[in-house]
């Protein structure tokens, strides 16, 4: 019994610790000034791997190493995202044959489900003031994931680079969008191999994120990181990404919740702060 209520608890840390950071994971990160920084062209960057796309499909074996307020704890997965439709993450127990809890996001909500506590929570974008506050969308969290920049509020990346800061410094491209609602994002792009290596945020200065980007492979035509790591306060989350395919797939979304017990999302956010 004692074992079970353990391994209940470390699945619950690990599930809240991933759903943490897709919902702040454009939240604040405090942004630092270089030295030695230079303006450059947008038509400087348009030929680099960040900011090409990496196409409508992605599916990858995950290995998740989770750090929740000083408890610790690591787990296999899989994620699966197809372009503008809809993302999953699954984590797995016994060798992958048994899915614990799931995290599927799309346009219009994110719903996380808890096989082991048979509970589940569904949250939409729209109806969540803070979400709504922050800016946060189903487009942003799918380009974090994918590695790829993003506008605030689902708008044009096309269209806003024009408006963004961009300089040089210590061997980066560094992107920065303009202020707006509290929010600020800037991107760090190296100059000698054009990946995306780090997304920031700044919202007033209050919670903390980096999301960053390392050793890359090339899946189709583009690089891609095989490590995704985000850190938010006391927490962090990283994701080694193994079989990484470009292939295209169909989504099934989670089926047979009618014995689950819906936990109001609201209540569920109130208990993630930092």
């Amino acid at each position: 019994m004692e074992k079970r209520k353990k391994r209940n608890s470390l699945f619950t840390i690990l599930t809240m610790a991933m759903l943490t950071s897709l919902l702040i994971i454009a939240s604040g990160c405090k942004s630092t000034q270089k030295s030695g920084t230079s303006t450059v062209s947008l038509k400087e960057l348009q030929t680099l791997p960040a900011l090409s796309s990496s196409g409508k499909h992605l599916s990858a074996k995950l290995k998740l190493n989770a750090n929740f307020k000083g408890s610790k704890f690591s787990a296999s997965g899989s994620i699966k995202i197809k372009r503008n439709e809809g993302l999953q993450i699954s984590i797995n127990a016994l060798g992958g044959l048994v899915e614990v809890a799931r995290i599927e996001a799309t346009p219009e909500k994110m719903l996380l489900i808890y096989r082991l506590g048979r509970e589940y929570a569904e949250i939409k974008y729209s109806e969540v003031e803070v979400l709504r506050q922050l800016g946060i969308d189903y487009t942003m969290l799918e380009a974090i994931l994918m590695n790829e920049l993003f506008a605030p509020d689902g708008r044009s990346l096309e269209k806003e680079l024009k408006n963004m800061n961009i300089l040089t410094a210590n061997g980066e491209f560094i992107i920065t969008t303009p202020r707006e609602k509290e929010m600020q994002y800037s991107f760090h792009i190296g100059q000698d191999e054009g990946h995306l290596t780090l997304t920031q945020g700044n919202y007033a200065n209050k919670i903390n994120v980096n999301c960053n980007y390392s050793d890359f492979s090339t899946i189709g035509t583009r690089p891609f990181p095989q490590n995704i790591t985000f850190a938010v306060a006391d927490m962090s989350l990283g994701m080694v990404l193994s079989n990484i395919k470009d292939s295209s797939f169909k989504l099934s979304a989670a089926s047979n919740l009618s014995s689950y017990k819906k936990v109001d999302a609201g209540n569920l956010l109130k208990g993630l702060k930092f």
